[in-house]
This record gives C-alpha cells, sequence and structure tokens, in this order.
C-alpha cells in the first residue's frame, strides 16, 4: 500500500462509532461556561476520554468573576483533577462522573462531578456539556458549558531568528533509521496539535547584522535574555500562555561552544509576582547541523531533523517537562519520548541511533497527562519553579550508595560574606582499584547535578538554575583508581532569585547521577553567610542580592548602561569595607569588558545587530584587580581554584590581544604559584595551562639564560 494511503491506528481512535455504526464526533476537548453578566464562577472543563491518546482523566480550572466600578474582572482561583473517572451513558450520550481532587488543597475530598455531553456527528457542530458540581452528594452548581476547543491548551509561540537560520519546515520522518507508520509530515506545529495543545506558531523577526558577518553569529545566555526582554512582544509581569523562541547559529561565552545545542533560559521568579520563569528558549543551529555520528546526521534532511527534534524538546521544558529520567512518577530512560536524551535512551539496547529507530514523535503518556491535566500553575509559562512540582524528583533522592566506586565531595569556605557568591568546589574520586568510566558534567545548568539547601528557617529547597542546557551527548572518561575529576558550582544566582540572602547558617548537599546505582550523595556541607558588620557592608549586601546586580554578576555582563554605572560604582566605593565581594564584582566587570555584546536596535524600520567590542584595557585592569590577595585576616582565596583559573585564562587571553606578552606570562606565573598551595588546585593549573594561548610561565633554565645574555 503506498505510504500516504496508509491509515494510522491513533487515526481510528479519533472515530466513534455508534451502535448502528454512524460516525460520531469525539467528546474530548474543553469546555468553557459563559462569563456572568455580572458576578458569579467560571469552570473551564478539559474532558479526555476519546480521541487521540486519550488518558481517561477529566481536569479544570476554576476562576471568580465580578464588576468593580464597572469594570469586569475575572482571576483564577484554582485547578482540579478527576483521576478516576465512570463512564456511561448511551448512544444520545455520555455521562462521565468521579470524585475531584483539587491541586491546592489534596485533603479535600468532598467533591465530585458529573458531566453529560450529547453524542453527535461527526460533521455537527460540538454539543453543549452539562456539569453538575456535588459537595458531599448535594448538587450545589451547574453549568452549560459550550465546547470552545478541540485541545486541551491553548498557547502562542513567537520565533525571532538570526539571518541565515531558519525556522523547522515541517518535514517527513520516514528517515533512515526511523519505525514504521509515522505520521507523513511532521512539525511543531503538529506535534504539539497531536499532543493535545493547541500551539499557535507566530514567525515574527528576522534579526540582521548590518555591519559584518558575524556579528550576530555567536550569542551568550546574557544576550539571549536581553534579547527575550527587550524583544519579546509578549514578554510581561504575568501568567500567559506565550512563549519566546529565539533560533541562532551558535551559543558560546565568550567562544563558541561547538557541542551547545539548545537552551530554555529565563531568569525569573525573583520576587513575588515577578512571573518570567520559562518564557524563553533557543537553538543554535550552526551547532546542531555540526553533529556528527556515523550515518545518523549525513544529509541535510536527517540534521533539519535533529534540528526540529531539539526545539520542541525545549520548549517542552517551558511546559515544565523535565527529561524522563528525572521524574519520580514512572521515571524512565527507555521512554522514546522528545524529552528522553537520544544518547541517554535506554530503550531496546539503547544508544542514539536505536533512539531514532523507536522514536515515533511523541511525548509519552506521563508527559500528556502533565500537558494537559496538571495544575495551571505547574504548565502555564511563567509559573511555577521549572522544573514543576509534582513530575519533577523529589528533594530526597537515595543517600550514599554502599560500596559505589565513586566518591563525591564538596570543598567551600565555612564563612562567607554576605552578597558573595557562594562557589562550591566538588571531586568526584575513584575510589578503586580499578579504572571507571564516567560523566563529569557536574554543572548544574547541564541538567544532571542536583542542589539541595536547607536555609536558616529550615525549609528545604532545590537549587534551580536559571538555564537548562542541552549538550551533546557527553564523551565517558576514565578516571583511574585514586584520580579525581574536579569542577567549581556556583549556586548563589538562581531561576528563584538568590539563594543565601540571609545571614545563617545553611546545609547543602549535592547529587549526581551514577547509573545503575542511582544517585550518588555528598555528605552534607554546613557553611556560614556572615551578618554584615557595618552599614556599607549592609548597603552592599542589599546591590548584590537585587536582581540586577546578581544577574550582572552571574552572567558576567550585561546590555544594561545604568546597571553596569551602578556595579562599578560599588565596586570603587567599597573596595576597603568588603574587599571579598568587589573581588567578585570586578571579575564580572572584566568578564563584561573582555567579550564583545550584542543588542538589537530599529534602524530604518529593521530590527538589526549592534555589536560593541570588547574593551581590552578595561578587561585587563578589572581581571587584575579581581585577582588581587585578599588582605590578611581573610584565611580564604576570593575565588575556587577552577572559577580563579578560568579568570586567569581569560586575563591571559586579554593580554595576547593587547600584544602584552610579558604581562600575560607574568600573570600566568603568579597564578600557577598561589594555586600550588591550595586545594584542588592541581586540576585548576591543568585547566589554565590548557586554555593558555601562548603564554607558558618562565622555567629557571630560561631565566638564567637571559641573565647571561
Amino acid at each position: 500500500m503506498p505510504r500516504d494511503l496508509t491509515i494510522d491506528i491513533d487515526q481510528l481512535a479519533e472515530l466513534n462509532f455508534d451502535w448502528i455504526g454512524r460516525l460520531k464526533r469525539p467528546v474530548s476537548g474543553t469546555y468553557r461556561n459563559a462569563t456572568p453578566a455580572t458576578s458569579g464562577s467560571i469552570l473551564e472543563l478539559r474532558v479526555d476520554v476519546d480521541g487521540r491518546r486519550p488518558q481517561e482523566r477529566l481536569s479544570g480550572d476554576l476562576y471568580t468573576h465580578f464588576t468593580f466600578c464597572g469594570i469586569p474582572i475575572t482571576f483564577f482561583t484554582g485547578s482540579f483533577v478527576v483521576e478516576d473517572v465512570t463512564e456511561g451513558g448511551d448512544s444520545s450520550a455520555i455521562v462521565l462522573s468521579g470524585p475531584v481532587i483539587y491541586y491546592g488543597d489534596p485533603t479535600r475530598t468532598t467533591d465530585s462531578i458529573v458531566v453529560r455531553i450529547p453524542r453527535v456527528g461527526y460533521f455537527s457542530p460540538p454539543a453543549a456539556a452539562c456539569i453538575e458540581w456535588f459537595t458531599n452528594s448535594l448538587l450545589v452548581r451547574s453549568y452549560a458549558s459550550p465546547k470552545v476547543s478541540e485541545y486541551f491548551r491553548v498557547a502562542t509561540l513567537e520565533v525571532d531568528r538570526f539571518q541565515g537560520t531558519v525556522f523547522p519546515p515541517e518535514l517527513d520522518p520516514a528517515l533512515d533509521p526511523s519505525p514504521s507508520g509515522l505520521p507523513s509530515e511532521v512539525g511543531v506545529r503538529e506535534t504539539f496539535l497531536r499532543s493535545g495543545v493547541d500551539l499557535a506558531v507566530a514567525l515574527d523577526d528576522v534579526l540582521n547584522d548590518p555591519d559584518s558577518g558575524d556579528a550576530g553569529d555567536n550569542w551568550s545566555e546574557a544576550e539571549l535574555h536581553d534579547l527575550m526582554e527587550d524583544r519579546f512582544d509578549q514578554f510581561g509581569n504575568t501568567l500567559k500562555w506565550n512563549l519566546y523562541a529565539v533560533i541562532v547559529p551558535k551559543f558560546g561565552d565568550p567562544g563558541y561552544n561547538s557541542g551547545y545545542y539548545g537552551t530554555m533560559f529565563d531568569w525569573g521568579g525573583w520576587q513575588a509576582g515577578d512571573a518570567f520563569l520559562r518564557q524563553g528558549c533557543a537553538i543554535a543551529e550552526t551547532a546542531i547541523r555540526g553533529r556528527e555520528n556515523g550515518t545518523l546526521y549525513d544529509t541535510s534532511d536527517k540534521k533539519d531533523r535533529l534540528i526540529l527534534q531539539t526545539l520542541i524538546h525545549e520548549i517542552g521544558h517551558a511546559f515544565n517537562l523535565p527529561h524522563t529520567w528525572e521524574r519520580t512518577v514512572n521515571s524512565d530512560g527507555a521512554s522514546n519520548s522528545f524529552m528522553n536524551y537520544r544518547w541517554g535512551y535506554t530503550g531496546n539496547g539503547g544508544g542514539e541511533t536505536q533512539f531514532w529507530t523507536d522514536f515515533r514523535w511523541e511525548f509519552d503518556n506521563e508527559e500528556l497527562i502533565w500537558m494537559r491535566h496538571a495544575d495551571r500553575n505547574d504548565v502555564i509559562f511563567g509559573g511555577r519553579d521549572w522544573i514543576g512540582n509534582n513530575l519533577a524528583a523529589d528533594l530526597r533522592p537515595a543517600l550514599e550508595q554502599p560500596g559505589a566506586p565513586l566518591v563525591l565531595e564538596i570543598n567551600a569556605p565555612d564563612v562567607f560574606d554576605i552578597g558573595v557568591p557562594v562557589q562550591l568546589g566538588l571531586r568526584l574520586h575513584n575510589t578503586t582499584t580499578s579504572t571507571v568510566s564516567v560523566v563529569d558534567r557536574l554543572q548544574p545548568e547541564e541538567g544532571m547535578l542536583r542542589v539541595i539547601i536547607e536555609r536558616p528557617d529550615g525549609e528545604i529547597v532545590e537549587f534551580v538554575a536559571h538555564v537548562r542546557r542541552l549538550m551533546a551527548p557527553p564523551e565517558t572518561r576514565p578516571l583511574q583508581p585514586g584520580d579525581v575529576a574536579a569542577a567549581d558550582i556556583a549556586i548563589s544566582y538562581g531561576a528563584k532569585g538568590h539563594q543565601f540572602s540571609e545571614p545563617g547558617e545553611y546545609i547543602i548537599r549535592v547529587y549526581f547521577p551514577c547509573f545503575p546505582l542511582g544517585f550518588l550523595a555528598t555528605a552534607t556541607r554546613r557553611i556560614r553567610i556572615a551578618h554584615p558588620t557595618t552599614r556599607a557592608s549592609e548597603e552592599l549586601a542589599h546591590l548584590l542580592t537585587g536582581k540586577e546586580a546578581s544577574t550582572f554578576l552571574f552572567y558576567g555582563g550585561s546590555g544594561s548602561a545604568e546597571t553596569k554605572d551602578r556595579i562599578i560604582e560599588a565596586a570603587e566605593r567599597f573596595a576597603r569595607s568588603d574587599p571579598a565581594a568587589v573581588r567578585h564584582i570586578a571579575a564580572a566587570l572584566g568578564r563584561d569588558a573582555a567579550r564583545s555584546h550584542k543588542r538589537i536596535e530599529v534602524r530604518k524600520g529593521k530590527k538589526v545587530v549592534v555589536r560593541r567590542p570588547p574593551e581590552r584595557k578595561a578587561a585587563a585592569r578589572w581581571l587584575a584587580e579581581a585577582l588581587e590577595p585578599l588582605p590578611r585576616g581573610y584565611g580564604q582565596a576570593a575565588f575556587a581554584p577552577l572559577a580563579e583559573s578560568r579568570l586567569v585564562g581569560r586575563l591571559v587571553d586579554t593580554f595576547e590581544e593587547l600584544g602584552q606578552h610579558k604581562e600575560a606570562t607574568a600573570a600566568l606565573d603568579a597564578a600557577v604559584k598561589r594555586l600550588k598551595t591550595r586545594e584542588g588546585g592541581a586540576a585548576a593549573i591543568a585547566e589554565l595551562r590548557g586554555r593558555a594561548r601562548s603564554a607558558k610561565p618562565a622555567t629557571k633554565k630560561t631565566k638564567k639564560t637571559r641573565k647571561k645574555k
């Protein structure tokens, strides 16, 4: 049979036949009663019992409506779900009923619902639902609710792209390898329609660069965030079903990272009412097209397939979907969903080739239930912390695995000045007598490492990084007996705000997946955030724990001149009272000055990319100030060893770009000397030597030769 005549079994499931074989319209979709003329309640009900991939659930959102001073006001009051649905009725109508579970108050078990929907012909207009609401078996409300959508959620995706990139077009997924029975075409909108989400795609701006061929080629996370806040037409301090996507050639800071494919980014949740979480995602087209793996991506069509799958994966994160192996509800590394890693797929023998062999361009059932029926505030863009409360892994995963071949340790100072970014040194240690293969992706932004923090008031929270990076498949590395994989992580600045804004004692624990053992867990690490001792320190702490300054320090810069001016003023004003904090300010100023920064301007009616070139002399001055030793009495360095080595590498690169080769060599020599005496310094020195371009520490022999000359 020709492929275009093949009938998908899922298509047959969308059709209902009564006892005489007449085609019936599916009842699944969204129903909503009319807005009351003056005041009253609104019920938006989602019915999911037939049609494509039914999940046998009812769910809904409740709203209160009233008029104030002649102004109509409607506000959301809560969500509910009916998981145990009883289906009845006859050929003329379907009757659905079951107990109501309130997401905001699961202990409230007194309510139930009955829904009656007439069955109509497939080509007839959809029938309205009659909904009855019971409390303690007594009818308390009833609704006449027309069907407002054949889908369960309605959302929009606004897309900007840089010139030369393309929004992934619809494509034929039947490429080698792939399973049989796929739809004839797949695309972003089509995928979400098949999942029960009416996602409208609005292709907005094509960003171009009038000055050079590469000013908009490589984008940092700081630039992406600025771009979203400046150019997302629907960006706002409210919950909306509006998402922003950006397609650029490359990501990197400062240089292109060929293994960085996609990100779900946002800096929201800073204070009550700041609802900017999960409103932005981006993919790097050139980086994705550079992916090679045998014949998996050896044609343009196969690369297009990878780009489309990557973008849908990132949009899934914006709906608050975790990776399939991260969730507590049916955690599944063998799921052939968009939300699994291709390289981490474990089904049917596992691996990237097998993923495409099994991949049906679908989300799995747990994800469909989430997108269709979870609490509105967990799913809507701008809602609760990602990944969402109900589907994500819990805060207390398995503790240390006895006999595990690896040990994960935390190194950190005991005391931090308030406002000083908390950096942890992590060490993944092979304690066995055999070589162990490890994936040492130890940064929270890369989606594997998890950090749990107990605050001074006893509240336990998970650190939520403000970006989630989709990276190329990791290369495992052999860890010899006794060897250590090391990383420094910064955990002060997260999507939920500053994590250490209050003085007092904090307890930290870090978890890292170690398949098939579960999680490796560190011992708990206790640190203290010191109380400010002067008025100046109080003022600096207030500045550095605020959104603008924290954003600047995390990203190492920003396009905002006003924020930068405040940061420079603070560096000069508080240099003596708070030298440790000022070292971090100087580091951010140095990182900002050392790189170019792009912004969007409107010129002759067109949105164009404008590039600010690096300010290398300022960068050298700020980076050198950041690396100055702290005054006596601190008993610790301003930066963790690996973080310091990266700053030194940036300084050495800057000196070389300025042609100041002697200064580059001197900076490298001084850093090696400092780091030799510090715990974890060996790994930092090794990384530093790898980053330095041409500057090398002068040996004693070289110095003697120069004296003779």
